[in-house]
């Protein structure tokens, strides 16, 4: 009997420390796990950081450094209101430079003898006032009925209501499809042939 009663006297003893030690442990385990969660949430974090960088990261490179493409395809039947017209052309547009370069090249077949190249504002099959000359500093080469253009623009070269702003004001039209491309020629001085600058996805 003697022997039972210091067991259980031990036994008492050790259980204290034992719950002793490992209230303290418990106290340390949780500490420690409030630190591993704020390393996963760091971790997330930068995880987080990272991925977006590469999803936005070609989206940037793309509209950026190597721009946006738009087209318009020209006719004497776009042209408000439309006309019987041979001539024909096509417009191509490219964004430069992170949006301040915008640099074109323009095909009229059909005539050699182009007075003046535009860009507008105006939906389709409305008139609306030109806010950049495509002949101003550009090359242009009439040979046999058929008319090439290129150039560049800049936030320079706008005119009429986009006078003094960024080049970007433009481009935000053009994407929206509110920007056409508008040609004469001393036939047609309102408009030989026009066309609908869209964006090329």
């Amino acid at each position: 009997m003697v022997w039972l009663l210091e067991y259980r006297q031990y036994s008492s003893k050790f259980s204290r420390i034992v719950e002793h030690k490992a209230f303290r442990s418990k106290e340390q385990v949780q500490f420690s796990k409030l630190m591993i969660l704020k390393r996963i949430t760091c971790t997330k974090l930068v995880l987080a950081i990272i991925s977006l960088i590469i999803i936005a990261g070609p989206t940037i490179l793309t509209t950026q450094s190597l721009g946006l493409k738009f087209s318009a395809l020209m006719s004497g039947e776009e042209v408000s209101p439309p006309i019987n017209s041979n001539v024909n052309g096509t417009a191509s547009f490219r964004t430069t430079s992170f949006d301040t370069v915008i640099k074109y090249k323009i095909k009229v077949t059909g005539s050699s003898d182009v007075t003046s190249a535009d860009i507008h504002f105006g939906k389709k099959g409305e008139n609306g006032e030109a806010v950049v000359d495509l002949l101003k500093d550009s090359k242009k080469n009439g040979i046999r009925m058929e008319t090439s253009i290129r150039g560049n623009i800049t936030s320079s070269d706008l005119e009429g209501s986009l006078s003094g702003k960024e080049l970007i004001d433009l481009i935000s039209a053009m994407r929206n499809g509110t920007a056409y491309v508008n040609i004469d020629t001393p036939y047609h001085d309102n408009g030989e042939i026009r066309g609908q600058i869209i964006v090329l996805r």
